[in-house]
C-alpha cells in the first residue's frame, strides 16, 4: 500500500483545483445536453423557414416533408429536407437545400430546390432583408450560385449514403 504524505498547502491546492475542473465539467456537460435537447426544434425552426421561401416562391407547389441527416462536413452549414410536389408523380424526389451562403451583408441562409433530373434552382434568402433587399439580390454574384448549384447535388448525394 503506498502511503503520500501531503501537507495543508498542497491539499488546499488539491480542493481548489478539483473544485475547477467539477465546475468546468458540470457546465460542459450542461451545453452538451441543451445542445442535444434544442436540436429537434432548431430542425423544425429551418423546415418552417425553408417552407416559407417555398411558399413565397411557388405559392404552396412544394411541401417539406422530413429532414434527412447529412453524413458530411456540410452539415454544419447546410440541411436538407425532402419536399413533396403538389400533382407530380410519386416516384419524383424533390429536395429542398437551405445553405449558409456569403454575401455583402454577411452569411445569409438561401434556399435551393434540386429535383433529380431537373437541376437546381435557387428560391430566394430564408431571411427578410428590408431595405437591403435590392443590394442583396444585385450583389449576389452568378460565381457563389454556380457554385451552390454544383454543391447540392454532391451534398443529396452525401445525405443518402
Amino acid at each position: 500500500m503506498l502511503k503520500i504524505n501531503m501537507d495543508a498547502e498542497t491539499k488546499k491546492n488539491l480542493t481548489v483545483f478539483s473544485i475547477l475542473f467539477g465546475i468546468i465539467f458540470g457546465l460542459t456537460v450542461i451545453l452538451i445536453s441543451m445542445t442535444l435537447i434544442s436540436r429537434n426544434s432548431w430542425k423544425k425552426g429551418l423546415a418552417f423557414e425553408v417552407q416559407h421561401v417555398l411558399d413565397s416562391y411557388q405559392g404552396g407547389t412544394y411541401t417539406v416533408t422530413k429532414n434527412l441527416q447529412l453524413n458530411s462536413t456540410f452539415s454544419t452549414s447546410a440541411a436538407v429536407y425532402s419536399l413533396m410536389k403538389k400533382d407530380e408523380q410519386k416516384n419524383r424526389k424533390y429536395y429542398g437545400v437551405i445553405v449558409r451562403m456569403p454575401s455583402i451583408l454577411g452569411p445569409l441562409p438561401g434556399v435551393f430546390i434540386y429535383g433529380e433530373g431537373r437541376g437546381v434552382s435557387f428560391a430566394g434568402y430564408a431571411i427578410d432583408n428590408g431595405k437591403a433587399s435590392v443590394t442583396v439580390e444585385r450583389q449576389l454574384s452568378s460565381n457563389i450560385l454556380n457554385y451552390w448549384e454544383e454543391m447540392i447535388p454532391k451534398i443529396i448525394e452525401k445525405s443518402h449514403e
